[in-house]
């Protein structure tokens, strides 16, 4: 158990993991599931291990790489953190997504007009593909327009 403590601090001292991710590489350098569950617990009493910073964290890091809230919560999704921590979080950081939104489109395709049906829907079905809502998209792309 002292060499799990030891792997997981050396991990964390670099940055933040969720508590699923610690755990996959836990078990993946042969930890046992009880031991991983005790080193969890006492990293998150250290203070070691904070799944709100790591959640902080991710939601500025894809924010700021031009990414929108429903891409987000589907990565949290797969990190096991409920929407509704992201939603709070995201709150928190009062990020403005239909600014988001205008800046990923104008870094995109800049001032270019949409000349047909199906450019449009190629530029609508990128911005969802970024995790942008129809809403934010529309008043993006609207204000090339």
């Amino acid at each position: 158990m002292a060499e799990l403590k030891r792997m997981a601090l050396n991990w964390l001292s670099r940055r933040d993991y969720s508590e699923n991710q610690l755990s996959l590489r836990l078990g993946r350098q042969g930890g046992d599931p009880a031991d991983i569950a005790l080193v969890i617990a006492w990293c998150k009493r250290e203070n070691y291990l904070d799944q709100n910073r790591f959640l902080q964290m991710l939601v500025r890091s894809r924010a700021g790489k031009g990414y929108g809230l429903n891409y987000i919560v589907q990565e949290c999704r797969q990190q096991q953190i409920a929407k509704e921590q992201v939603l709070q979080c995201a709150a928190e950081l009062e990020i403005d997504w239909f600014a988001m939104a205008s800046q990923q489109y104008q870094k995109k395709y800049g001032q270019s007009e949409v000349t047909d049906y199906k450019e449009k829907l190629k530029r609508m079905a990128y911005m969802q593909r970024r995790g942008f809502s129809n809403e934010q998209i529309q008043i993006a792309m609207n204000q090339t327009e």
